[in-house]
């Protein structure tokens, strides 16, 4: 099992922070169900998807 710390000093976002982990091949399953277990559906609404900026 690897183990990952985070040191955060100075904070860090939570969309990063998720973005980061999905991008290091967190199972999004996993992430899905933790986030549905809060029982948040009603205040709300969460969407992943992933984006590339190409540069010419």
């Amino acid at each position: 099992m690897t183990n990952l710390y985070f040191e955060c000093n100075f904070g860090i976002s939570g969309n990063m922070a998720i973005g980061a982990l999905l991008d290091l091949g967190a199972d999004r399953k996993k992430l899905d169900k933790a986030l549905q277990s809060m029982n948040l559906e009603k205040e709300f609404d969460y969407v992943i998807s992933k984006k590339t900026n190409k540069l010419y």
